[in-house]
């Protein structure tokens, strides 16, 4: 089964988020506190103090520079003002900082990686309204795509939420999970606890045994029928 048949399937049948089943350590946790005590995190995408910020393990540099300075590139390379075609991908400098985070995503089933992204929202922070489709995805027609984006929550505070904005239907993160998220969907986050949030965005491309990975998860969630359900 292709990863498509089941992108396709979950967008036809409105599932949002399919939860990974994979073990992310807990060491992860320490590893972004450390990133954060070390000073690492931006701004991500407003800048205006709405407590969301990030900073990467892998990003991008301009082509021939150092990859392990490119830790504060968290958007596109175009989100940056790069084109595509001038950049090198690569391990920042905050991978000396999560050593063990670093090697946990090379054994993670993977063809290649982008952007690797730890994620902050600080205590009262919010995520506004919005919904991550590109232009590109919009114009090909498939602006729901359950597979376009890994979340993994490493801390999840209480009274922290992720939902859909329409539904307010949250996804049920809890502390080392990960799911498949659907950011086609309108979503918001907010965070009422007194602690930092600490997630991790990964982006990259599909192979074999990711794809494996999805099915496996996939059956788990909603059963070994929903494989035939597919199929047909």
């Amino acid at each position: 089964m292709k990863h498509k048949q089941i992108v396709d399937w979950c967008r036809d049948n409105d599932i949002w988020y399919l939860k990974i089943d994979i073990e992310i350590p807990e060491v992860c946790i320490q590893e972004a506190q450390a990133v954060y005590d070390e000073g690492f995190f931006v701004d991500h995408r407003y800048g205006d103090g709405d407590g969301w910020c990030s900073a990467a393990i892998h990003s991008f540099v301009k082509k021939g520079s150092d990859p392990s300075l490119g830790w504060h590139h968290t958007k596109n390379p175009e989100g940056h003002g790069f084109s595509e075609n001038d950049v090198d991908w690569g391990w920042t400098e905050i991978a000396e900082v999560a050593p063990e985070t670093k090697r946990w995503l090379e054994d993670f089933p993977h063809k290649s990686y982008r952007r690797l992204r730890f994620m902050l929202l600080k205590p009262g922070g919010a995520i506004v309204d919005h919904n991550d489709a590109s232009e590109q995805r919009i114009k090909e027609g498939r602006v729901r795509n359950i597979a376009g984006a890994i979340n993994l929550a490493f801390y999840q505070p209480e009274n922290c939420y992720l939902r859909r904005t329409d539904t307010k239907e949250e996804l049920p993160f809890e502390n080392c999970t990960g799911f498949w998220f659907d950011n086609g969907v309108n979503h918001e986050a907010l965070n009422s606890s007194n602690e930092n949030r600490f997630h991790f965005i990964m982006h990259g491309g599909f192979n074999k045994e990711r794809g494996e990975l999805m099915r496996r998860s996939l059956v788990k969630q909603f059963g070994k029928d929903v494989l035939k359900e597919i199929d047909d």
